[in-house]
């Protein structure tokens, strides 16, 4: 369900990429598609995302969201309350995927080449300069990978999106998704109904940070803290036994 849900949406989101910018909607595109993917998999599937801290959404134009990834089923799960006015940050990769990697080219996600850290560095700095200048939000996996789905915990966080935020001089809010393996897990073979929580944290501002190793290192460590401590406190108690 999750592969064909991901398909009609990124069908639809091409088509959307190509006439929304002539009505002057550029804004909704990926909106209305992490919306649609949302709702479809949820009337289907019957899997409900409760978000907390919405407020902090409204934080005025241009941020950072990063947010924990777990499987290919976060689109689903963030696209309960994904805002508009915000691009994507994927791996280079994807941009040749049938479908999705053709929608995600088409609504200007950001592509960074992990493999390749100077490249890598230059596309973020680009990517800084656009987000000054067009005034977008970007949505980025700072765990650069999907993380273990049987542990409630996070992968190191990859210093490109805080090079990005500190470059733009925007803030950054983290976004945390409860840990839903007792939901889905591809390997386990299971895909069950239910409630997943999800909070938005508190906006850090990125104001004085220095350019320099130390101090965007210091920036990513207490955001991976922030956000690791949130996990646990979402993520429900009998899925917290398991893992322990």
């Amino acid at each position: 369900m999750t592969v064909v849900s991901l398909t009609i949406m990124a069908t639809y989101g091409m088509i959307a990429a190509l006439i929304f910018p002539v009505f002057g909607y550029t804004q909704y595109i990926n909106f209305t598609v992490a919306r649609g993917h949302y709702y479809i998999t949820k009337f289907f599937c019957g899997v409900e995302v409760v978000p907390e801290g919405l407020e902090h959404l409204e934080e005025k134009s241009p941020v950072i969201f990063v947010c924990n990834h777990q499987s290919s089923m976060d689109i689903m799960m963030f696209g309960a309350f994904y805002p508009k006015n915000t691009s994507i940050v994927a791996k280079k990769e994807i941009k040749y995927y049938p479908f999705l990697g053709w929608y995600m080219r088409l609504s200007n996600a950001i592509f960074l080449d992990r493999k390749n850290r100077e490249n890598a560095i230059k596309e973020a700095r680009k990517a800084s300069e656009d987000i000054r200048r067009k005034g977008v939000n970007v949505w980025v996996f700072p765990e650069g990978t999907r993380g273990h789905e049987s542990e409630v915990t996070l992968l190191p966080f990859k210093k490109g999106p805080f090079y990005m935020a500190v470059q733009a001089n925007v803030p950054i809010v983290p976004v945390v998704i409860a840990n839903y393996s007792h939901l889905y897990n591809a390997k386990e073979k299971r895909f069950l109904s239910g409630v997943v929580r999800a909070k938005i944290l508190p906006p850090i501002s990125t104001d004085g940070i220095k350019q320099e190793s130390a101090d965007i290192e210091k920036l990513a460590t207490e955001c991976r803290r922030q956000m690791l401590e949130v996990l646990k406190e979402i993520t429900p108690s009998e899925t917290m036994k398991k893992k322990q």
